[in-house]
């Protein structure tokens, strides 16, 4: 493995220049600072065997591997993963720590770090035999690829803040149904009955006081606007044809009303063989294209847009573009987007879908796609 240099810390000083010398002659490839918090190991570029800087404060769990996957080195926050001690750990089995169940996953990355860094998740066994879920992250250390250094993140609260963004967006889209059906079932009987006592009052003003009975004309047709404002609140809030007729049906009517909305032409593709999905998928679905299409009236400037839904083999694609002005471009790699696309993004990923932005000069096109079985696309769209 070469030749390493212990430095205590204190001595830095007054051994610098007898350490340099040895670096520069060739006598160590890699050499180690140990202080009070612990060691810190660097490299040597160039060397035999190059060492990843293993920080001993740093929060995510690291390790080496030998050749037969045994753990020659870890820090304390992987001891402190597993519930057991740094001494424990050093010489077992990285297989023998996770579930029997994920043995064949580890065995695929110990393969792929061979050529490339490879990831995947895994179930851990901790000390007390309890499971954990956790991200590997595994890379060659050295040139003939016997060592391997590895990163264990804790996916724990990971999922469970996935599960509580997924159970707020689940109440979030009742609250909608429900506000809707309050709407339509409460104020809009209202808003039914001032019309009609309204009506009565015109046939009597009409009468005997024509000023009286034309104020009652415009307090009907006032009324009248309100109501069509609030059964398309509604139908905005959770339009009742997504749970009565399907995706596709509660998709033609929103565009309808965009496009009489917003004056902007929508060139509609959708599959006929679509059939019923579940009902989150449904909605995610839905939601991007209200998100989309209000982007494009907001932003784009763009005067026509095309939706196209189809159905793969075992996906489904939804694809919006528009001829406008493009989205910022990307800082650092990073496209800016708003909260609203974030939260569609975000509720895909969920459901184990994607949202892809291709946005330039001469327009945006975005992509999202979703995966569904067959038993969810059963039955007439």
């Amino acid at each position: 493995m070469g030749n390493n240099v212990v430095i205590p810390a204190d001595t830095l000083t007054e051994d610098g220049a007898q350490i340099i010398d040895a670096i520069r002659s060739g006598c160590v490839d890699a050499f180690v600072i140990e202080d009070r918090e612990g060691h810190a190991v660097y490299t040597l570029q160039n060397a035999d065997l190059p060492y990843s800087t293993l920080v001993q404060r740093m929060q995510q769990g690291a390790a080496m591997l030998d050749a037969n996957g045994e753990v020659i080195y870890c820090n304390p926050s992987l001891a402190a993963l597993f519930g057991t001690s740094v001494e424990s750990l050093i010489g077992a089995r990285l297989k023998d720590l996770v579930h029997p169940d994920d043995v064949p996953v580890l065995q695929q990355l110990l393969e792929g770090r061979q050529v490339q860094t490879s990831e995947g998740e895994v179930r851990l066994r901790k000390a007390d035999n309890s499971a954990l879920a956790a991200r590997l992250s595994l890379t060659a250390l050295s040139r003939d690829r016997s060592v391997a250094g590895v990163l264990i993140t804790d996916l724990t609260t990971e999922k469970e803040n996935v599960e509580l963004v997924s159970r707020i967006q689940r109440l979030q889209d009742e609250e909608r149904r429900n506000m809707a059906r309050e709407l339509h079932d409460s104020v809009g009987q209202l808003l039914a009955a001032i019309t009609m006592s309204l009506a009565s009052a015109r046939t009597e003003a009409s009468k005997s006081n024509n000023s009286v009975a034309a104020m009652l004309d415009d307090s009907s047709v006032m009324v009248a606007q309100v109501s069509k404002e609030i059964r398309t609140i509604s139908h905005l809030l959770h339009p009742p044809l997504l749970d009565v007729a399907g995706l596709c049906s509660a998709i033609r009517w929103y565009v309808d009303g965009f496009s009489e909305r917003s004056h902007i032409k929508v060139d509609l593709d959708l599959a006929a063989d679509l059939g019923r999905l579940t009902t989150d998928a449904e909605i995610a679905i839905f939601r991007v294209v209200q998100e989309c299409l209000t982007n494009v009236y907001r932003h784009s400037g763009s005067g026509w847009c095309s939706l196209k839904l189809e159905r793969q083999p075992d996906m489904l694609l939804l694809e919006i573009r528009d001829s406008g002005c493009g989205m910022p471009r990307p800082s650092n790699g990073v496209r800016p987007t708003g909260v609203g696309l974030r939260g569609m993004e975000e509720r895909l990923r969920q459901l184990g879908g994607s949202l892809t932005i291709d946005s330039d000069a001469d327009g945006t096109t975005i992509v999202a796609m979703l995966p569904v079985s067959e038993a969810e696309c059963e039955g007439a769209a």
